[in-house]
């Protein structure tokens, strides 16, 4: 394996995708780290999550995030609630608002992302993602989401 070309083309990659983002976000005034927490929180599992785990997903500092969550309370994107289990504590929730301004700029980056693995299949791009992730997750320590799988959510009829 030719490791230096790989670091290389990795770390251009990653400047790449980051200034993909910063694009897309910009076009549809937001920071990609905004639009990180909104993705997170209308896909998560649960109705609202911690500010610490919305930075530990997004990999944002403390600072950073309590910025990014000013602006998105201030646009009307997310709620902060008290934490009924930590009456210190808060939780932050998507709004409808939130959900809306969502759900116009994924479908976009939905549409430019299939044009970014317009070469690849489905399951090898998804494959080549989940492997680099779960080796750079390893070496970071960090929990592991590269087994994650987007399942919509169905309603009830």
């Amino acid at each position: 394996m030719d490791i230096t070309t790989l670091a290389l083309l990795l770390t251009r990659l990653g400047r790449l995708n980051e200034q993909f983002l910063t694009d897309h976000c910009r076009a549809h005034g937001t920071t990609p780290a905004e639009l990180q927490v909104l993705m997170l929180l209308h896909h998560h599992r649960d109705e609202h999550l911690s500010p610490s785990a919305i930075g530990g997903f997004i990999v944002q500092t403390s600072g950073g995030l309590t910025a990014t969550l000013r602006r998105l309370e201030e646009a009307g994107w997310i709620d902060r609630r008290p934490d009924p289990d930590d009456g210190r504590g808060r939780l932050v929730a998507l709004t409808g608002e939130g959900a809306s301004f969502h759900d116009a700029v994924f479908a976009d980056l939905l549409d430019r992302y299939r044009l970014v693995f317009a070469d690849l299949g489905d399951d090898a791009a998804l494959d080549a993602v989940r492997s680099l992730m779960r080796g750079f997750e390893r070496l970071a320590g960090s929990s592991l989401s590269a087994d994650w799988t987007y399942r919509p959510t169905v309603a009830a009829t």
